[in-house]
């Protein structure tokens, strides 16, 4: 029943994610044969900022149930009735998050996969395999971003959450783009110039701290949905 109801609060939040990739494929689907650098320029900047909106979108509420696209503040009434159901609050945030992961991860093979049909450049200049790799890459350091917003979803409201997700984003990448801190925290360079795509390695550094530090965020927002008071 847990995932039965997760998944009709965020069928229309996948409908909307899926769409956000059609920003992506439109641009790929423009450029010509021999414009290598116009699809790295892609890979770089945009599909990027595409799974930032994916992972806001599809980390949900915490345990606090939210209509779609109906953002309020404070509780809703069917909170209470979602908080009195005969299961944990560990089980609650544990199928939320997730199915949120399960969505959140077939979009962005759904992206891939749709990347690699409609652009010829890109079968050009890649080979099956390493777009594999690629859809493994961008799915492990978006689980980062994913479970952060999973976290700020146990303490902030749905609109802050989205907010704090993108000024917390944005504010790594500032910092492990402009401190000296060891390259493997990049997890948006592993994204993008790191990337099997076009470094043609997989950055499997960047890969093993993104889910280290994902793990760290859920036994975080574990704790905080165990000791507050809603």
């Amino acid at each position: 029943m847990l995932w039965y109801k997760g998944w009709l609060e965020t069928r229309f939040r996948l409908l909307f994610a899926l769409g956000c990739t059609g920003l992506v494929l439109f641009q790929l689907h423009l450029i010509p044969p021999d414009g290598k650098s116009k699809i790295f320029g892609i890979l770089e900047n945009l599909t990027p900022i595409i799974l930032l909106m994916i992972c806001a979108m599809l980390s949900g509420a915490g345990i606090v149930t939210q209509a779609p696209f109906q953002a309020k503040k404070g509780l809703q009434a069917s909170t209470i009735f979602t908080l009195s159901l005969p299961v944990s609050r560990l089980r609650l945030l544990a199928v939320r998050a997730g199915l949120g992961w399960l969505e959140a991860a077939g979009a962005i093979g759904a992206l891939c996969c749709a990347m690699w049909l409609i652009s010829p450049a890109l079968r050009m200049m890649t080979t099956p395999v390493e777009m594999l790799e690629y859809a493994g890459t961008l799915i492990a350091c978006a689980s980062a971003i994913y479970f952060l917003s999973v976290l700020l979803a146990t303490f902030l409201d749905d609109v802050w959450r989205i907010w704090g997700t993108m000024i917390g984003v944005a504010a790594f990448w500032w910092i492990s783009s402009h401190t000296p801190l060891p390259a493997f925290t990049n997890i948006f360079r592993a994204m993008g110039k790191s990337s099997p795509l076009i470094a043609h390695t997989t950055p499997w550094n960047a890969i093993a701290f993104s889910v280290a530090l994902s793990a760290i965020l859920l036994f975080a927002a574990l704790r905080v949905v165990q000791a507050r008071e809603y």
